[in-house]
């Protein structure tokens, strides 16, 4: 009972720690952004500026939203924040809690909520934006099934914290490396990146993670963002736990993933909306091949 106790401690603090520096990291995504066009950019911790600003604003509210308006962004938050105690990291212990299909299905738990709120807002671009969340998501999830399956045949287990590479083996693999690759494609989808979705556009037409945030405001529009710079850095941390075959400290492995997102993010465009299946469908190519590889 000790044990369990001391686990979930450990697997809280954890989830506080990624919550504290998950804006930092955005700010460093944005930074490394700005560098490589030959602008100044603003600082690092911007997005700090920017929650506390959101936080001390009033929050509008139409009389036509029901409870799930403001529910989702509440709901959102917290699967993101519960996703951090599961993904294995700098202190996150045995707990079963930590199964990988959860973690998945927690973390679609918070789309759907927010998917809901799109569409009852009645507005066109929150339900437009809202449909393109649910298509994309379609596609990802399978993406993701497959390379839960690689490391689960890897390591017999489902769970998370079974899954962290074993330096003492044979970790350097063409199956590893597939899945690496495979992975940080699917997760620039996942968490509506470049080149899949653009997360500074203002064109409503092309939005579609942002357009089912264009009725929220104050302290409900903080925490989406919140929840949002929570699962970057979530994805991060399972990327580097689970996926990146190098054996340097999964901190430097955040840093680094987060420059990579920068970098990438600044050598493409936005592809249409009907060519993501097929950026999607190379994903799992790669990680069918991973798996026959492995």
């Amino acid at each position: 009972m000790e044990t369990l106790m001391t686990s979930l401690g450990l697997n809280l603090v954890q989830g506080i720690l990624l919550l504290i520096f998950a804006p930092l990291v955005a700010g460093i995504i944005n930074k490394t952004k700005a560098r490589l066009q030959k602008r100044r950019g603003a600082s690092i911790f911007q997005e700090y500026f920017d929650i506390c600003k959101w936080w001390k604003k009033a929050t509008v509210l139409t009389p036509y939203t029901s409870v799930i308006f403001i529910l989702a962004p509440v709901v959102y938050f917290m699967t993101s924040l519960y996703a951090a105690t599961m993904v294995p990291g700098f202190l996150t212990g045995q707990f079963t809690v930590g199964d990988a299909f959860i973690f998945v299905y927690i973390l679609a738990l918070g789309r759907f909520f927010m998917t809901l709120s799109s569409m009852d807002a009645a507005t066109s671009f929150g339900g437009m934006g809202g449909s393109r969340e649910i298509y994309i998501s379609v596609l990802v999830e399978p993406a993701i099934m497959l390379a839960i399956l690689i490391n689960s045949i890897r390591y017999h287990s489902t769970t998370l914290s079974s899954m962290v590479i074993d330096y003492d083996g044979a970790y350097f693999t063409v199956s590893a490396v597939l899945a690496c690759i495979a992975f940080f494609l699917v997760m620039l989808a996942e968490n509506s990146r470049l080149p899949v979705d653009n997360p500074d556009t203002h064109l409503e037409l092309t939005m579609i993670h942002e357009g089912m945030t264009l009725e929220y405001s104050g302290k409900l529009l903080s925490l989406i963002h919140l929840g949002s710079y929570l699962k970057i850095i979530v994805f991060l941390t399972m990327f580097g736990a689970l996926y990146v075959p190098i054996n340097i400290p999964l901190a430097v492995k955040i840093l680094l993933g987060a420059i990579i997102i920068g970098i990438v993010e600044t050598l493409n465009n936005k592809m249409r909306l009907f060519k993501v299946r097929v950026y999607l469908g190379a994903a799992i190519v790669l990680l069918l091949l991973a798996i026959i590889a492995e």
